[in-house]
C-alpha cells in the first residue's frame, strides 16, 4: 500500500513535473501563442525571403504576375556580372582568411599566454565590430588613397611616389579582413576557455613543443569554433556594401553588392536583375555553411566534461612584450588611428590641408538633413532595438522553456536570416511589403521592420544562452508559493535574465545606428538614416563633413554602449 502511494507523489522519470502539466485548455492557449509567433516571425523573416526568391523569376504586366527567366539569362549573359562574382568570391575568401589569421592568434595570445593587459586588451580588440564598415572603409581612405592619403603625402613630398594604393584588391581584403577579425576572435576564444588544458599537457609531456602543440593538439580541436568564425567572416564579406562600393568602384572593382547598388541606381530599376544578384549572395552564403557542416561531419570535438579545469597559461616571459606590441600595433591599426585620423579631418577645411576649423562640427546642430536624419535614425533605432530585445525573449522563452509541439520550427524561422547577407535580406523586405496592401513602404516602419526580421536571431542567440543557464526550479518554486505566471516571469525570470537583455539591446542597438546595407533599399527622402547621409555626403566629395558625421554615428554607437554598459554595472555593485 504504502508503495502504491509513494508511486504516484511525483512524476514518472522524465516527465514534467505535474505543476507544469499542459491541461488540453493549456495547450490549446500555447498552440495558440505559438502559432501567433510563427506567423508573426514569417512575416518579419521568412516571407521576405521568399519574395526575393519569386522576384528574381517573375515580371509584373498589365497588373499580373508572369514567370520568365530573362533576369536569369541577362545575368547569366553579361561577363560584367560574371566578374563582378568573381570578384566578390576572391575579395571574400581573403578577407576570411585573413580575418581568421588574425581573430586566432589574438585569441589564442589573450587566452592562454600571460601577455600583460590581456582582459583590458581583448576588450579593445572588439571593438572594431562597433565600427561601421563605412566608417572604417572611410577612415583608410584617409589614409591610403593615392592623392589625398595620410600616408602618401610625406611619401610623396620625400620622392619616394605614393607607395600606399587602397584602391585595390589588396586594399579591400585588408579593410575588411582587419574589421571582421574580431567576429573569428570572440567564438575561438570562448572555445579556448572550454578546452580542457590536459590534452596540451599530454602532448608535452609525449616531447611535443610548445609550437607543436598548437598546431597539432589545440588548433584541431578547436577546428568547429575557426570554421564557425570563418564562415561567419565569409556571409560579413559577401553581404557588405559600404567598403566595396568606397574602395571598389574607384578603379572599377566591382562587386556583387556594388552592381546591385548601380542597377538600383537605373531607372526604371531593373528589379529582377537585383533579385538574380542577391539570390546569387544567398547561394554563396548556403554553400559556406554547408561545406562547414560537411568538413565537421562524422568528427567529435567533445573536451568538456564534467571533471573542472582551468584553462592553461602559457609564459612567455618576456616575449609576452612583443605579443602585446603587436597587439597594440593591431589596434592602432583598427581602432585608434582611425578613431583620430577621422577626428582630425572633421576639424580640417578640407582634407589634410593644415588648417582647421570648427566649421564642420558646427554642421552637425545647424543643418536641418543632420537633424532630420539623426531623429530618424534615433526612432528607427531605438524602436527596432526594442522590438528586437522582446521578441527576442518570447522566442528564447518559448524553445527554452516550453515543450510546445512545433517550437523547433520557430527557432529555425527565426535563425534562417543570420546567414543571409543584409543587402540581400533588404531587398527580400522590399519586394514583399510592396506587394501586400499595407501601405509600409516608403517610410521608417519599413526599415524597423527589415531590422527586426535580420537581427532577431542575435538576440535569441544572446538571450537564449543566459536562460538555459538558470534552473527552471527557480521558477517552479515561485508557482508553488502562489505566483502566476505573469508574476513569476515578472519577479523571477526577468530579473535573472536582465543583463542578457540588456546586452541584447546595446548590441543590435550598436548595428542598427550606423547600418547601411539594410536601409539604402529601404529608404525614401523622408526616412533617410545617417548613414545615408553620409554616404550621399562622400559621394560628392564632402570628405571632411562625412569625416563630422562619423564623428557622430561613433559616438551615438559606442557612447550609448558605454552609458548603459556602466550604468548596468553600478546598479549591479549596488545590488551586492
Amino acid at each position: 500500500m504504502s508503495t502504491e502511494t509513494t508511486a504516484h507523489v511525483g512524476p514518472p522519470q522524465g516527465e514534467m513535473p505535474s505543476l507544469f502539466k499542459r491541461s488540453p485548455s493549456r495547450s490549446l492557449r500555447q498552440a495558440g501563442w505559438l502559432t501567433l509567433a510563427c506567423m508573426v516571425l514569417a512575416v518579419f523573416s521568412l516571407f521576405p525571403l521568399i519574395a526575393l526568391v519569386v522576384r528574381g523569376f517573375v515580371e509584373t504586366e498589365g497588373g499580373r504576375l508572369i514567370l520568365t527567366f530573362s533576369a536569369v539569362k541577362t545575368v547569366m549573359s553579361q561577363s560584367g556580372y560574371w566578374f563582378a562574382a568573381w570578384n566578390t568570391v576572391v575579395v571574400s575568401i581573403g578577407s576570411m582568411i585573413l580575418a581568421a589569421v588574425i581573430g586566432v592568434i589574438l585569441a589564442w595570445c589573450l587566452v592562454r599566454t600571460n601577455v600583460p593587459f590581456a582582459r583590458l586588451l581583448e576588450q579593445l580588440a572588439t571593438m572594431p565590430i562597433f565600427i561601421p564598415p563605412f566608417i572604417g572603409a572611410f577612415a583608410w581612405v584617409l589614409i591610403g588613397a593615392p592623392r589625398i592619403g595620410l600616408f602618401n603625402l610625406p611619401a610623396k613630398g620625400l620622392g619616394f611616389g605614393e607607395p600606399l594604393d587602397i584602391y585595390t584588391y589588396t586594399g579591400l581584403i585588408w579593410t575588411i579582413g582587419i574589421y571582421i577579425a574580431p567576429y573569428v576572435m570572440m567564438i575561438v576564444a570562448s572555445a579556448l576557455r572550454n578546452m580542457d588544458p590536459s590534452l596540451e599537457e599530454a602532448a608535452q609531456v609525449a616531447g611535443l613543443s610548445r609550437v607543436q602543440t598548437m598546431f597539432r593538439i589545440t588548433l584541431p580541436v578547436v577546428a568547429p569554433s575557426i570554421l564557425s568564425g570563418s564562415v561567419l567572416a565569409f556571409v560579413i564579406s559577401i553581404g557588405l556594401f559600404g567598403t566595396p562600393v568606397l574602395l571598389g568602384m574607384t578603379k572599377e572593382i566591382y562587386l556583387v553588392t556594388a552592381r546591385i547598388y548601380l542597377e538600383l541606381q537605373q531607372f526604371p530599376p531593373s528589379f529582377g536583375i537585383v533579385a538574380v544578384l542577391a539570390i546569387y549572395l544567398m547561394i554563396l552564403s548556403v554553400i559556406a555553411n554547408l561545406l562547414q557542416g560537411w568538413a565537421l561531419r562524422g568528427r567529435s570535438f567533445v573536451t568538456v566534461t564534467g571533471k573542472g579545469f582551468r584553462p592553461r597559461i602559457i609564459q612567455l616571459a618576456a616575449g609576452r612584450y612583443v605579443v602585446a606590441s603587436i597587439i597594440w600595433l593591431y589596434l592602432l591599426l583598427t581602432v585608434i588611428g582611425p578613431i583620430i585620423i577621422i577626428v582630425a579631418a572633421s576639424v580640417s577645411t578640407y582634407t589634410w590641408s593644415g588648417k582647421f576649423t570648427w566649421n564642420n562640427i558646427a554642421f552637425l546642430w545647424e543643418s536641418q538633413d543632420v537633424r532630420s536624419t539623426l531623429w530618424n535614425s534615433l526612432i528607427i533605432t531605438i524602436l527596432a532595438a526594442s522590438a528586437t530585445t522582446v521578441l527576442g525573449l518570447i522566442v528564447s522563452w518559448i524553445t527554452a522553456r516550453t515543450r510546445m509541439r512545433g517550437r523547433q520550427f520557430l527557432e529555425h524561422v527565426v535563425l534562417l536570416p543570420m546567414s543571409v547577407p543584409s543587402l540581400a535580406f533588404a531587398l527580400g523586405v522590399s519586394f514583399f511589403w510592396l506587394w501586400v496592401p499595407w501601405s509600409v513602404y516608403g517610410t521608417v516602419w519599413i526599415i524597423i521592420i527589415g531590422l527586426i526580421g535580420r537581427y532577431i536571431s542575435y538576440s535569441v542567440r544572446s538571450i537564449t544562452s543566459s536562460l538555459i543557464q538558470i534552473h527552471p526550479e527557480l521558477e517552479e518554486s515561485a508557482r508553488i508559493s502562489g505566483f502566476g505566471w505573469g508574476s513569476t516571469m515578472w519577479r523571477v525570470t526577468l530579473p535573472l535574465v536582465l543583463p542578457a537583455i540588456i546586452s541584447s539591446w546595446v548590441m543590435v542597438y550598436s548595428i542598427f545606428i550606423s547600418e547601411l546595407s539594410m536601409v539604402l533599399p529601404l529608404y525614401t527622402t523622408s526616412s533617410r538614416t545617417l548613414s545615408i547621409l553620409s554616404f550621399d555626403t562622400w559621394a560628392v566629395g564632402e570628405f571632411s563633413l562625412v569625416a563630422s558625421l562619423s564623428l557622430l554615428q561613433l559616438l551615438l554607437g559606442v557612447g550609448v554602449m558605454w552609458f548603459v554598459t556602466h550604468i548596468t554595472k553600478q546598479r549591479q555593485i549596488a545590488a551586492t
